[in-house]
């Protein structure tokens, strides 16, 4: 199983637990607001780790932009300033901000994007 379906039994096998616990007695409101809290803790969490799910694939999906179009600018250092995809939306602007100007367009040779001026293609070599 992996680490989200393990997180869920956990979670539900706890709120069950306590749950049968206020059961137990003749209170029937302490067992429904124990049911409630339990819901309410689960959603909760259930949020928190959507959240963050999010917030890491918005990290990688902006780190690979800035890679690949670094690397298609022909940015001598394309390997190290794809870091600063770790900033997030902040990183990307000041990427964007910063990066050289001019057109991509593709390389006759092999493809792949390059800027418009570049003596050779950062793939491929080619003139």
């Amino acid at each position: 199983m992996n680490l989200a379906k393990r997180a869920l039994a956990l979670s539900v096998l706890l709120i069950g637990g306590v749950v049968n616990a206020f059961a137990q007695g003749d209170d029937a409101g302490a067992a429904c607001g124990a049911l409630g809290c339990g819901v309410f803790a689960l959603v909760y969490v259930a949020i928190i780790v959507i959240s963050l799910g999010g917030a890491v694939a918005l990290i990688v999906f902006v780190v690979k932009f800035i890679r690949r179009d670094a690397f298609a600018r022909g940015m001598p250092n394309a390997d190290s300033i794809k870091w600063l995809g770790l900033l997030g939306l902040l990183g990307l602007l000041i990427y964007l901000l910063t990066r050289p100007q001019g057109n991509v367009l593709p390389c006759p040779a092999c493809g792949l994007q390059r800027m418009q001026g570049l003596p050779n293609c950062p793939h491929c070599g080619n003139a």
